[in-house]
């Protein structure tokens, strides 16, 4: 009987023995009709080929890949292909170039920025403190200051002139 049954069938019942151990091979036997020994042996074999199973598929996998060779005169390309990678050579002295670049670029913004700000808080006071009533009376104390310390004319038809305070009074007190 066991000369009908299948490959297939032989590594299932041979696979199903071995795990589940000579206890149930009995069992495994009459389930499948064949004798105990034969279910035995197939689990024997199996246990012995199962790393050439392994191993043919291996060589399979090897057998498979192709061989090629490239013959060219360009080193830095066979050394690639060998590798499986192009060799970049960094060019340091323009990647200083640039860094330093752009470096100085943003701290010249930055400053920029910076001074900028600056100017806008003070010309912003600047306004403020101008449009407030104690600017405007100061102002107007420098004007009358002005007036009242400086010579002038008042009315040139009449021969009305202006002479500082200061002045007046010394005159004043010479009379």
């Amino acid at each position: 009987m066991s000369d009908k049954i299948s490959s297939e069938l032989k590594a299932k019942i041979a696979l199903e023995a071995v795990s589940q151990g000579r206890v149930v091979v009995k069992e495994i036997a009459d389930k499948y009709d064949v004798s105990e020994d034969q279910v035995i042996a197939w689990a024997a074999q199996l246990q012995d080929e199962a790393s050439q199973i392994f191993s043919t598929q291996e060589v399979e996998a090897e057998s498979d890949a192709e061989d090629v060779e490239i013959n060219t005169d360009d080193q830095e390309f066979a050394s690639a292909v060998e590798h499986g990678v192009m060799n970049d050579e960094l060019n340091y002295s323009k990647l200083i170039f640039w860094s330093s670049l752009g470096t100085a670029l943003v701290i010249i913004f930055v400053v920029g920025l910076i001074y900028f700000s600056q100017y806008s808080l003070f010309e912003s006071q600047k306004e403020v403190s101008a449009r407030s009533t104690f600017s405007e009376a100061k102002v107007l104390k420098a004007e009358q200051n002005q007036e009242l310390n400086s010579f002038g004319v008042v009315d040139l038809e009449e021969g009305r002139y202006r002479i500082p305070i200061d002045s007046a009074i010394s005159r004043i007190a010479i009379d």
